[in-house]
């Protein structure tokens, strides 16, 4: 009976801690930051993190920032017109040229923005970086950025639902 119990209030406690990563900020900001004063409290935030310090060792920056994460390197170059939903913890993008990304805030649903919606665009020049959090709607030209995807085990979970 004790094992059931224990068991059934796990469960509850990871119910709640998933629940928690789509519990998304009102008020959008666009955070900035260069690497020096990179404070790990940001990333708290869930707001977009641009960084515009110029990288040249992004992959030695980015093993070094999210060492206990589960890190991937997409390297898919299709460009398309759509949106794209950041269904990682972060994303980190950097600018293989001088591009804009075009983001859209958060949400539990996957809907693209509507004609009257607020988008906002960043421009980054060649090196610099952004970082996307959880759920962003984000628009970029594949050929201009690189992109890396973060993931903790909670994001990875949810990889196979949505």
């Amino acid at each position: 009976m004790k094992f059931n119990s224990f068991t059934f209030f796990l469960i509850i406690i990871i119910i709640i801690y998933i629940y928690c990563y789509f519990i998304f900020p009102s008020n959008i900001q666009i955070l900035q930051t260069n690497i020096d004063d990179f404070n790990f409290s940001l990333l708290y935030l869930r707001q977009p993190i641009v960084i515009p310090d110029y990288l040249e060792e992004k992959e030695k920056l980015i093993n070094s920032w999210f060492n206990y994460n589960s890190i991937s390197y997409n390297n898919n170059n299709n460009n398309n017109n759509n949106w794209n939903h950041n269904h990682n913890k972060y994303l980190f993008i950097s600018a293989v040229e001088d591009t804009e990304v075009i983001i859209y805030k958060a949400s539990v649903y996957s809907k693209d923005p509507e004609e009257d919606d607020r988008i906002i665009a960043i421009k980054l020049e060649k090196n610099q970086s952004l970082i996307i959090p959880f759920k962003w709607k984000y628009h970029i030209k594949r050929d201009e950025v690189e992109l890396w995807e973060i993931n903790d085990l909670i994001t990875s979970f949810l990889h196979f639902f949505l």
